[in-house]
């Protein structure tokens, strides 16, 4: 499968949502994921996301990915 079908497929999906639930119990309710998207393909120095020092890169994200964060925050 390519990642853009991963990212679609229920099973997948199910197992990140499990995933972060597992996590989010350590974390206090302010901290916690609710929402989630999942993207295709993997942040990188190459592709412009993050620094060398693997820092993320915060406007270029908001900018590629300002539908899929809009989606998160929209209501529901």
């Amino acid at each position: 499968m390519s990642n853009e079908e991963l990212i679609k497929d229920k099973q997948v999906l199910s197992l990140l949502d499990k995933e972060i639930k597992k996590y989010n119990e350590n974390f206090g309710q302010w901290e916690q994921i609710k929402k989630f998207v999942a993207l295709p393909n993997e942040w990188s120095v190459e592709s412009g996301e993050l620094t060398p020092t693997m820092k993320p890169k915060r406007k270029i994200i908001a900018e590629r990915y300002s539908k899929e964060i809009n989606s998160i925050y929209a209501a529901d």
